[in-house]
């Protein structure tokens, strides 16, 4: 179910939910504020060993996670066919567990919610700029330098607007994914004051 088809009365409870196949970052808001947010980490030799692993642990954390809408990106950039499977394993037992309580799922764009928080994309200046500083090193270094400078802004602004001390990139985002999507979950229900869809695509 994608956001803007949503059809439900106003959302109380927001979990964003950002996933790897390594470890699950979650953030909790209720009316736009933070309950509870974190990182679990997965163990297991293998994928199979490491999905099962999620599943345990998210089924010990039902109640403590329980939303009205639990939230995940829709459109994640992987490279590999074999990641996007094994991240595909890790966020389908995650979701099934969690929509036990009841909840329902959204899925939104990574660049919806970047772009909420005025997170855009690095700027030919900016690309510029770490080029000169650092010379001589592969693209991908450079890429990787401008994602973390990124992560580093989503970071700077939720420790800035609640008062927090937030180090970890992952944390980070499920943070701008659970309030993105309530701001606009709560924005949309107080305009329509209605269940009738909504027509406005993100």
């Amino acid at each position: 179910m994608k956001l803007a088809s949503l059809v439900k009365t106003k959302a109380y409870r927001v979990l964003g939910i950002d996933a790897s196949t390594n470890s699950i970052a979650f953030c909790l808001m209720e009316n736009n504020i933070p309950l509870k947010w974190g990182k679990i980490d997965l163990e297991g030799m293998n994928i199979y060993e490491k999905i099962y692993d999620a599943k345990k642990k998210m089924s010990t954390m039902l109640d403590e996670l329980k939303s009205d809408y639990i939230v995940v990106e829709g459109a994640i950039l992987v490279r590999s066919p074999d990641a996007v499977i094994k991240l595909s394993y890790v966020y389908g037992v995650v979701i099934a567990e969690l929509m036990s309580t009841g909840a329902s799922v959204i899925t939104i764009s990574p660049s919806a919610w970047q772009a909420y928080i005025g997170n855009k994309n690095p700027t030919k200046e900016e690309k510029a700029a770490i080029r000169f500083k650092n010379p001589g090193y592969a693209d991908s270094w450079y890429k990787n330098q401008l994602r973390n400078m990124r992560k580093q802004r989503t970071v700077d602004y939720f420790n800035k607007k609640y008062n927090l001390s937030i180090t970890d990139f992952d944390v980070a985002d499920a943070f701008g994914i659970a309030h993105y999507s309530n701001e606009e979950l709560t924005k949309r229900w107080a305009q329509t004051g209605t269940k009738k869809a909504i027509k406005k695509n993100l």
